[in-house]
């Protein structure tokens, strides 16, 4: 008896990353689906992210002992062994010639105990010896499974139709109604929003749900599974399911093989713009950031850089849950009520997982840099202060933080976003447990957010009702930039009003590209909307001293809101509290 560990897989499309990121070739190669086809003497190589096989994952965080490469297909081919050590040295192991046949064949049967024969990532190279079709390649073993693994996906949906949609499609294709895996995995929308029809749902459950959130959405899908399933682990992941299912079977063998039965699985996250190029992989909590991301702007082409993920053995503290594959029986705590932003940073800290990261487990998103609005702004930094007094407990950390958010809303002229900062750092200073729990759905403070933000809200514009000004340029001299930031970005002199510059809508604008004008026009490039920010020499001053009394009212009253709400972190993180807020006492 064998099982599959990893699939050969090769790009369908650019959205989850370019042919390298799959495989290298010379010569003619095409493939599509799960077949590969070369011309003579063509050769392809796959030491790549999605396709080498991770000593560091499969020997050390799983426990396995053995591997086998197969292959099918029709053709004569030479195989070669290569395996890339922890020394970032290429080591040629050996080669064998083979005609390849309709059912699968082991091509190498690899002991992989030994640290000193293999301790990197291990591939292969297949060399054409005349026409070739390859209809199969996988790394598989002979260990029998730990655990008969049950897992349970669950997706938290909020008027995103468009995508969750296309990923329910995806999911029941690639794996609901796949026979090798209907007894494995199921899965779930809990739809926010309630709007999913029947029709829609394509056989899929649809769990309606109040809104709170990502926090209680994915809660409802673990209650679920927990109560009402015989799952035995949950994954979190986001509604679009912008990954390779064979990310997901991955996840799943890792499970299941694992010798630690608390073992938990993440994936790393790629920019959707630029999707060879890490946004995370890994985080840990930082007493400067609060969360700090991994190999941020990692290239996953470079085989190096993959074998330097895999070799990361500093402790991951927390999974984004965007993919997080976790042991239901291993769950201690839930979340607390967030709404979104950090739940899942407190989620992966409180449950003492094992946690387990690999090559070719991964999703792509947004970049997060375009990720901004009032609300998001709002329980970021919110969030981030509760985050940092629970787990991290570094006040004066948090004050600079907040200064530094200020400070970069009042000399961008987002004073909308400035008002929100001081109202997150409030809400925190006078947060309480029953406060919390009584406004899970955040009903209370939207109308707020979006008043007093309301003169940097993104609207409909057209760019030729504008003299704009534009500049990809960030060359300064440093005895400018000095000056420039003496005179918080050249706030005192003569500011231009003839023209308007044009700046793309991140999260912190481009300082010297600003400097010296009045009228800044923010676009966001994905939506094409935006809005104009005028510098106002009065608001920038208020907004500085305001701020600056504000951080120092956090640096007293930190103590007390860390001593009541670390008081009441088991409630907070309980199934009564979420059974409370989810109106679920009648139902579960």
């Amino acid at each position: 008896m064998t099982n599959v560990l990893q699939n050969f897989i090769y790009p369908s499309n650019q959205t989850l990353g370019s042919k390298e990121k799959y495989l290298r070739v010379e010569g003619n190669v095409y493939f599509g689906g799960n077949t590969l086809e070369m011309t003579k003497f063509a050769n392809v190589q796959f030491d790549t992210y999605y396709n080498a096989f991770s000593i560091p994952l499969w020997r050390e965080n799983v426990g396995l002992a053995d591997t086998q490469l197969t292959m099918a297909g029709s053709g004569t081919v030479d195989v070669e062994l290569w395996h890339l050590s922890n020394r970032n040295i290429k080591e040629f192991k050996q080669s064998v010639t083979i005609e390849l046949t309709e059912d699968r064949q082991v091509v190498y049967d690899l002991d992989i105990t030994n640290p000193f024969a293999y301790s990197g990532l291990v591939y292969i190279k297949i060399v054409a010896k005349r026409d070739v079709e390859v209809t199969a390649i996988a790394w598989q073993t002979r260990t029998a499974y730990r655990r008969d693994a049950k897992l349970g996906i669950s997706v938290t949906h909020f008027n995103r139709k468009a995508y969750v949609l296309p990923a329910i499609k995806r999911i029941k294709d690639g794996l609901l109604d796949v026979a090798e895996w209907q007894e494995k995995i199921d899965f779930i929308v809990v739809d926010n929003s309630k709007n999913i029809t029947e029709e829609e749902a394509m056989g899929v459950t649809i769990i309606p749900n109040e809104n709170t959130g990502g926090s209680g959405g994915f809660t409802r899908g673990f209650l679920y599974y927990k109560n009402d399933t015989d799952a035995t682990h949950v994954l979190f992941m986001d509604d679009d399911a912008s990954l390779e299912i064979e990310s997901i079977k991955r996840a799943y063998q890792i499970l299941s093989f694992a010798e630690k039965a608390n073992t938990a699985v993440g994936a790393a996250l790629f920019y959707e713009d630029r999707p060879d190029m890490l946004i995370e992989r890994g985080a840990q909590l930082d007493a400067k950031a609060t969360w700090l991301a991994k190999f941020r702007d990692t290239d996953a082409t470079r085989a190096g850089d993959v074998l330097g993920q895999e070799l990361d053995e500093e402790k991951n503290e927390y999974f984004g849950w965007w993919f997080n594959a976790f042991p239901i029986e291993y769950t201690d705590h839930l979340t607390l009520p967030y709404f979104v932003r950090g739940d899942d940073v407190s989620f992966g800290v409180l449950n003492k997982f094992h946690m387990v990261m690999g090559n070719g487990i991964a999703a792509i998103a947004e970049n997060f840099d375009y990720k901004v609005a009032a609300m998001t702004e709002y329980l970021d930094l919110r969030n981030k202060l509760l985050v940092n007094s629970l787990f991290i407990n570094r006040p004066s950390r948090m004050v600079m933080y907040y200064w530094k958010l200020v400070l970069e809303s009042v000399l961008a002229g987002r004073y909308g976003f400035t008002k929100v900062y001081n109202m997150a750092l409030r809400d925190f200073i006078h947060m309480s447990p029953e406060q919390m729990v009584k406004n899970a759905n955040m009903q209370d403070n939207m109308a707020k957010i979006k008043q007093i933000s309301a003169e940097n809200a993104l609207h409909e514009i057209d760019l030729a009702d504008y003299d704009l000004v534009r500049t990809n340029s960030l060359a300064e001299d440093s005895k400018v930039t000095i000056w420039r930031r003496i005179t918080l970005n050249k706030l005192f002199f003569p500011l231009r009003n003839d023209k308007i510059i044009f700046q793309p809508y991140m999260r912190v604008p481009a300082y010297r590209q600003i400097s010296g004008f009045r009228n800044i026009l923010y676009v966001n490039p994905e939506n094409g909307k935006g809005f104009v920010a005028k510098i106002n020499r009065f608001k920038t001053l208020g907004g500085l001293f305001n701020g600056f009394f504000s951080g120092i009212y956090l640096l007293f009253s930190y103590g007390p809101v860390r001593s009541r709400m670390r008081h009441a972190l088991p409630y907070l993180t309980s199934e009564s509290m979420w059974h409370q807020i989810l109106n679920l006492k009648d139902k579960d």
